[in-house]
Order: C-alpha cells, then sequence, then structure tokens
C-alpha cells in the first residue's frame, strides 16, 4: 500500500490578477492531486483578492490569506513557507 504525502504548493503574489488564474490554473491541473495550494496576497490592489476567493469556492485545496497591509516579498515568501502543513 502507497502512503500519499501532503505537497505543500505556496503562491506569494502582489498585483499579478493578469497572470494568477493561469498559475492556478495549471497547479490544480497537476496528475498529483493531494496538494494544497497556499496564496499569500501581498495587500494588492487589483483584483487578486476577487479571483482568489473565486478559486477558493472552486476548490478545498487552495488556501488564501490577504496580508493586512504589504509585508515585502521576503517576508510574503516566508509566510506561505510557514504555513505549509505538507
Amino acid at each position: 500500500m502507497m502512503i500519499k504525502k501532503l505537497v505543500s504548493i505556496g503562491l506569494p503574489t502582489y498585483n499579478r490578477a493578469k497572470d494568477l488564474p493561469r498559475a492556478l490554473d495549471l497547479l490544480l491541473a497537476q496528475d498529483y492531486r493531494d496538494i494544497e495550494i497556499i496564496v499569500s496576497d501581498n495587500c494588492s490592489t487589483d483584483d487578486t483578492q476577487k479571483i482568489c476567493e473565486k478559486y477558493v469556492k472552486q476548490d478545498p485545496r487552495i488556501r488564501y490569506i490577504r496580508q493586512p497591509e504589504n509585508i515585502g516579498q521576503q517576508l510574503n515568501f516566508r509566510f506561505v513557507i510557514n504555513e505549509a502543513k505538507g
């Protein structure tokens, strides 16, 4: 019997609404299904939040966290690592 392990995928983002749907679609299309996708929105000012909330409703493997203020690229990257369960 093979035990499947959870794989965490971190997606720190800031104002990437234009590219976000394609990135999420590609991640969700992976053959390996036991994944969690952690999207950390660094207080975007575009439609990032709206897009992420739509995807969260469609797939429970996506976790969306919106930072209350811009914490910078490095801290946003660290944030998704610390949130990973896989």
